[in-house]
């Protein structure tokens, strides 16, 4: 059995209350469970203030065989900003809103070197998905035609320099397959509605249901886990794009990235997202997977 893990962002002491919480204890200095492996959905770095403890802690029970991890799109950009191209200059620029974007993590890595050199490595080495035997993990959204291009034209799965610098040098459609998975769906927003959020910073883009056809939504309908609000009129049928639903009938999928707070949890009977926000004054969330396809919101546990 197994017990799937939201976004840590350097929140290593919900880190260590939940895993206790579930029942695993230290062996050999490694967090284990007699009966169950932890599954980590990505997202261990930034906004906390222990990230190289939470990755530490993460990478020994994946090197122990008590866990799994897989990337988000913050790995992405962390590792996206200390990877060059082929003419030494980063894959994401050095620009002071990159380098806020990440700057948690910055400021550990600025101050440990070593330790830099050893997670950068080691989050190389994780998959951008997994399937298990009943149940996929993703970090942000499941579409089977990228996960399908991702494992014919890149099977290793996983965020090395050769295929960093390959995908950013010519963004086509497996760069595209990359970012849906680690980012989700968004949407454009049309050029004559003004959408601010809380800072007042006009909106461009929303986030969306990957798993809904867009046609007869409204804008606030087809809108999951933005922090802005939109109004509640139906999408102009010009404007929507065809979306392949992920069926009821499907494998269950779980999910982070979205920052839902009390929000998150079971969305539908096969659908499970495990971000509830610890790093924004939310909780960290955990799914104990019982082997029934047909999620329960009471095998949620919070933190």
């Amino acid at each position: 059995m197994y017990d799937i893990i939201g976004d840590i962002h350097g929140e290593f002491e919900s880190l260590e209350e939940m895993l206790q919480t579930l029942g695993y204890k230290k062996e050999a200095g490694v967090y284990a469970h007699p009966e169950r492996k932890a599954v980590f959905v990505g997202d261990f770095v930034d906004r906390g203030f222990r990230v190289i403890d939470s990755l530490c802690l993460i990478k020994n029970m994946v090197d122990y065989g008590s866990a799994y991890a897989i990337v988000g799109n913050h790995e992405l950009n962390v590792l996206a900003y200390y990877t060059k191209d082929e003419e030494g200059f980063p894959l994401r620029e050095h620009s002071l809103k990159n380098k806020a974007q990440i700057r948690r993590t910055y400021l550990e890595f600025q101050a440990n070197k070593e330790a830099k050199k050893v997670y950068l490595k080691w989050l190389r080495s994780l998959p951008m998905f997994l399937e298990f035997d009943g149940f996929r993990v993703v970090h942000a959204c499941w579409d089977q035609e990228a996960v399908d291009l991702i494992r014919e034209k890149h099977p290793q799965n996983r965020l090395s320099k050769k295929f960093l610098r390959k995908i950013h040098s010519k963004k086509g459609k497996l760069y595209e397959a990359c970012m849906l998975l680690l980012k989700g769906r968004e949407f454009a927003l049309p050029n004559d509605m003004i959408i601010k959020d809380s800072y007042g910073v006009k909106r461009s883009m929303f986030r969306i249901k990957w798993w809904n056809k867009m046609e007869g939504e409204s804008f606030s309908s087809l809108a999951f886990g933005n922090r802005f609000k939109l109004p509640h009129y139906t999408i102009p049928p010009e404007l929507c794009v065809e979306i392949p639903p992920y069926s009821v009938e499907n494998p269950p999928v779980f999910f982070g990235h979205y920052c839902l707070n009390g929000q998150a949890g079971v969305i539908r009977d096969n659908l499970c997202c495990v971000d509830a926000c610890v790093a924004n004054g939310g909780h960290l969330i955990a799914y104990r997977w019982d082997g029934n396809r047909k999620l329960n919101p009471n095998n949620i546990v919070k933190v």
